[in-house]
């Protein structure tokens, strides 16, 4: 059964603003999501595409103004796309200006060559090639994504592959209908129509539930940081902390256990109130990420004043340094709380894993430990409990 261009155009365009509806209404629901705005203007201009082509000849290449309008609308599209992922990954900058000036080359080309008299089927060739082009760069920026985001389940996030794919596949479907296109021959227009709309009407359901499906692994995969994040410091909380350390348990020594905690952090809170003791408890955090090597440790605030650092690749002599170097920074650190400089001072127990420790918790029993002997000691001094 032949296929009837006008009812694949239709069919196609129902889907893409089936598609600028939901997001739109997402972007309603959080006008604070740039992406969902850029992704339902993307809909909207390709459905206005789609209806531009159901307008035109089948059977001829359109003219100058009417050819470079369709061009303009589904050239800019995928400019759209392509910032509101780059929105979407928090990648800067965004470059929104320049970007739809790229995309909207592919009409102006088509409006100047055809304008300037040069070969129909050379120019509407060229535009479907630019257009091939823009979605290869959505492409890029989708496909460099991929395995980028720690949250992700797995290294291939299902709804980013597949979104992926798609995009991919409309892009080799313009090359496809360049190439058909310099081809020529009076079915060329029809071929090329058939062609887009085909793939269009394969992939864009699917497409618009991919992109869907990227905003709730990125809810989910936000959910489980939180559920691992201490939210007033931004450290790993206590089951962070232990899951963060699994792989490095399994597969990497020597380990080292750092527990700090804040000496008399009662007296902060009793003369400046929970407001100065929060204070306190975020500049300490900030220090510990100054000192701490970023690659190599885990910082986690498991309760009250009370710090864990996960050290790796540091032996017992170095790790004893460390915890010295750590003290002495709070003991001469500026923590300022309602413009008055406090003198605060921490006590550090360390421990190392044993080798065939599986589970942080018994280092950071001995640790514990050792925490409360440089309590007992005095404060403000570090002390260390071997494994056992």
């Amino acid at each position: 059964m032949p296929l009837d261009p006008d009812t694949l155009l239709a069919s196609s365009m129902f889907i893409n603003a089936s598609g600028a509806i939901v997001f739109s209404l997402f972007w309603l629901a959080d006008r604070r999501a740039p992406e969902l705005a850029l992704w339902a203007a993307g809909y909207v201009l390709v459905s206005l595409g789609l209806l531009g082509m159901m307008l035109l000849p089948t059977t001829e290449y359109p003219s100058a103004w009417a050819g470079g309008a369709v061009f303009l609308l589904c050239g800019i599209s995928p400019a759209c796309f392509w910032l509101g992922t780059r929105y979407f990954d928090g990648i800067r900058p965004v470059w929104r200006g320049p970007a739809l000036i790229v995309g909207a080359i592919p009409g102006l080309h088509h409006v100047a060559a055809t304008e300037l008299g040069h070969p129909p089927a050379t120019v509407a060739a060229t535009s479907a090639l630019l257009l091939a082009v823009l979605y290869a760069v959505n492409t890029h920026v989708l496909a460099r994504g991929l395995g980028r985001d720690a949250g992700l389940s797995g290294r291939w996030p299902v709804a980013r592959s597949v979104m992926t794919l798609c995009i991919g596949l409309y892009g080799l479907s313009f090359l496809a209908s360049a190439l058909v296109i310099w081809q020529g021959g009076g079915s060329a227009m029809t071929a090329v129509i058939v062609i887009v709309s085909v793939i269009d009407n394969l992939l864009g359901v699917i497409s618009c539930i991919a992109l869907a499906g990227m905003l709730w692994e990125r809810a989910r995969a936000d959910l489980a940081r939180e559920a691992r994040i201490d939210p007033l410091t931004g450290l790993f909380n206590r089951r962070g902390l232990h899951e963060g350390a699994r792989p490095w348990l399994a597969r990497t020594r020597p380990l080292v256990v750092i527990i700090a905690d804040i000496d008399r952090f009662k007296r902060i809170n009793d003369a400046h109130g929970h407001a100065g003791g929060d204070t306190v408890l975020t500049t300490f955090a900030h220090l510990i990420r100054d000192v701490c090597p970023a690659e190599d440790s885990l910082l986690a605030r498991i309760g009250g004043e009370e710090f864990v650092i996960l050290l790796r690749h540091a032996d017992p002599d170095a790790a004893r340094h460390f915890a010295e170097r750590l003290r002495r920074a709070v003991e001469t650190g500026s923590f300022l709380v309602g413009g008055e400089r406090l003198a605060i001072t921490v006590s550090i127990g360390l421990a190392f894993p044993a080798a065939d420790d599986t589970d942080l918790t018994p280092a950071l029993e001995r640790a514990d430990r050792a925490l409360y002997a440089a309590k007992r000691g005095g404060r403000n001094r570090v002390e260390e409990l071997a494994a056992v």
